[in-house]
């Protein structure tokens, strides 16, 4: 986003503007040559970034904020590795987004989050306990996503759909789409944040990806306009401009776009007269961390997120991202302990590491097999489990803590059917019984010798009954003599109260109350059942309510006043006098203030100017809550300076928690 849209949560900007009346200037800007693009994943600067984002990760699996979790979600997913493979403490990256999945509450939200889960082969129509392509789907008015004044949401609402699986058919992207068209900037050829704003790169890069993946042709002259827009912004360093000045976000949605369409980023089309390309001047933001900076110097409002993004235009990525290839096989995993369910999930296998648990030898198993999926649902689950090879080849001795002894042992189905061969020797989508393809691996604990026990499943007619009004469970039982499900008689339901199923293996419910239940069933001699979540109502056991409300001022907010200074007419040698501004905390945190030059003067006030008689690049302050600060801002003019005319730039004042 360019600075003046920025929304910050630990960091936030307030744009000032400079102007002065001058005689001369001359200012070349040095630029990092590029490696050869699109980069590989080995390549260095991929490799750096990628170790900053690791070093990054919090203990809950979040990558910096909520927002920033679903962009680096998918420049995961660019380089080829598994999102669920990011983690901490056993949370990976996407527990963290499913977890707080609530957080998301706008067109746009919802649109991120369709991206970053698709990017790491989990369901938009189901996860975190919601349906993201229904609350997308429910911003549409018949005619854009979204807000109507706004042109991003129908955009990223195009590429979420289109990520998904969606034929560009549907009226939801159609509509979208003559929306888009219909608000081209027609005198540029851009497309601006709002209907009617001025044209920026960023918005134009994402309408123009979004206009591909609906399946527009790059020959399309509203694409061939928008392209031309991008390319009237290009500057002597390559990189496109923003605000008067080039930085990586700009620079990363730019180039991104033009991958979308089919050109090479950095090929001579793309090609400044300096002979500078866009992927040349996004790689200076790159810093020895790892990391790329909104400018060389400056971090900006979401270093991680800018390093995401860099990641994906740099592997000549766009959006929608393509989905991650992982090679090996998905299954669902349902493992059942003695008296509970301890893990439930879907995980994704390929080759196997296995240590036997009794003789400490490693085994590496090629292929996908059941115990492979066990041992990854032991990483996403966070529980242990152990093996033996006493007999030749691997079995399960225990599983969370519940071992195995002479009349108790861990036992697995598949899709039902009791395998012929050991959990190390199944190959899922190979073997048989049962035939290929498979969908769930049951591994589950029997007692007393009940080696014969067999599974139940549940069905629940209505999962989001209202409040007194009657569902049903169906239990039904399978045979393996027969291969085939029956009704279940006698099975006990368990949905907040205990059932007991007729002949016919069903139970009808009545609740009167708001709460969310998981309902299962259990038989002696069988294995427990599948778990459903039913929703009575609301959801929520309360019975009574009581209005909160409360007026929540920002974390960080900063007032600067004037908006602008006029240091007059001055000439090479000149000290202007000094410009008083007043910086007011208007947050609800103490904040360190600092300082950045935008200049469209050939460095004037890059050179030029200082706060308190400090230079701009050396100043930094700290303000309490509700305090004010004045600060005399002087501009000197070189000797060399040979510009004339009135010349412009901008002081971009950050504010980011001072706390610490």
């Amino acid at each position: 986003m360019r600075l003046k849209k920025l929304r910050m949560v630990k960091k936030t900007a307030v744009i000032f503007g400079l102007a002065a009346l001058l005689l001369a200037s001359v200012f070349t800007t040095p630029v990092a040559a590029a490696d050869s693009y699109p980069l590989l994943v080995t390549d260095s600067e991929i490799a750096n970034a990628l170790d900053y984002l690791i070093g990054e990760q919090n203990t809950d699996g979040s990558i910096g904020s909520f927002v920033d979790s679903a962009w680096v979600t998918m420049a995961i997913a660019a380089v080829g590795e598994d999102p669920h493979d990011w983690q901490t403490d056993g949370n990976s990256i996407v527990d963290y987004l499913a977890t707080n999945s609530g957080s998301a509450s706008s067109s746009t939200d919802y649109s991120r989050m369709i991206l970053a889960i698709v990017a790491a082969g989990e369901d938009p129509f189901n996860f975190g306990g919601r349906d993201f392509i229904s609350l997308l789907e429910g911003t549409y008015d018949g005619s854009q996503m979204g807000e109507e004044t706004l042109i991003n949401d129908d955009a990223f609402g195009i590429m979420a759909l289109v990520s998904a699986g969606y034929d560009t058919g549907p009226s939801v992207i159609s509509d979208a789409v003559d929306y888009i068209l219909t608000n081209q900037n027609t005198e540029d050829g851009g497309w601006g944040f709002n209907v009617g704003g001025d044209s920026d790169v960023d918005m134009t890069a994402a309408c123009t990806m979004a206009l591909i993946a609906a399946g527009e042709s790059e020959t399309y002259s509203a694409i061939i306009d928008a392209l031309g827009y991008i390319e009237s912004t290009q500057a002597d360093n390559g990189g496109f401009l923003s605000w008067g000045s080039t930085n990586a976000d700009t620079d990363s949605w730019g180039i991104s776009a033009i991958a979308a369409v089919g050109e090479d980023p950095d090929g001579s089309g793309w090609t400044s007269g300096n002979g500078n390309s866009p992927v040349d001047d996004l790689l200076t933001y790159q810093q020895t961390s790892g990391a790329f900076y909104f400018q060389d110097g400056l971090p900006g409002a979401w270093p991680v997120q800018t390093t995401a993004k860099a990641i994906i235009a740099l592997l000549g990525k766009y959006y929608p991202v393509v989905s991650l290839d992982i090679e090996g096989e998905t299954v669902d995993i349902r493992i059942e302990g003695q008296s509970t369910t301890i893990w439930s999930g879907t995980v994704t296998v390929d080759e196997s590491d296995i240590t036997a648990t009794n003789s400490g030898q490693t085994y590496h198993l090629a292929n996908s097999t059941a115990l492979g999926a066990l041992d990854e649902a032991s990483q996403d689950g966070d529980f242990s489990y152990e093996t033996s090879d006493e007999y030749g080849s691997l079995f399960i001795t225990s599983i969370a803590g519940e071992a195995g002894s002479a009349t108790n042992a861990w036992l697995y189905r598949v899709d039902s059917v009791s395998a012929t061969v050991g959990a190390g020797e199944f190959v899922i989508n190979d073997t048989a019984p049962p035939s290929p393809p498979h969908q769930e691996i049951l591994f589950y604990y029997v007692v007393d010798g009940n080696w014969g026990a067999q599974p139940l499943k549940i069905e629940v007619d209505n999962v989001e009954p209202e409040t007194g009004e009657q569902f049903t469970v169906t239990v039904s039982e399978y045979s393996d003599d027969t291969s085939a499900w029956s009704p279940s008689e006698g099975a006990t339901v368990y949905a907040g109260h205990s059932y007991t199923t007729g002949p016919d293996g069903t139970v009808d419910i009545t609740v009167d109350t708001d709460i969310t239940l998981e309902i299962y069933a259990e038989k002696d001699s069988y294995i427990r059942s599948n778990r459903i979540s039913v929703t009575v109502g609301t959801g929520s056991s309360s019975t009574s309510q009581l209005g909160l409300e409360a007026e929540i001022m920002p974390a960080i907010s900063l007032n600067i006043n004037p908006s602008s200074i006029d240091f007059g007419t001055l000439g090479p040698r000149d000290i202007s006098l000094p410009q008083t501004v007043t910086a007011t905390n208007t947050g609800a945190w103490q904040i360190l203030v600092t300082c950045t030059i935008s200049d469209e003067a050939n460095g004037l006030y890059i050179e030029g100017i200082t706060l308190d008689e400090i230079p701009w690049d050396d100043f930094s302050d700290t303000i309490g809550r509700g305090g004010s600060r004045d600060y005399d801002v002087t501009l000197t003019v070189s000797e060399n300076y040979s510009g004339v005319g009135a010349q412009t730039g901008t002081i971009i004042f950050w504010a980011e928690d001072g706390t610490y």
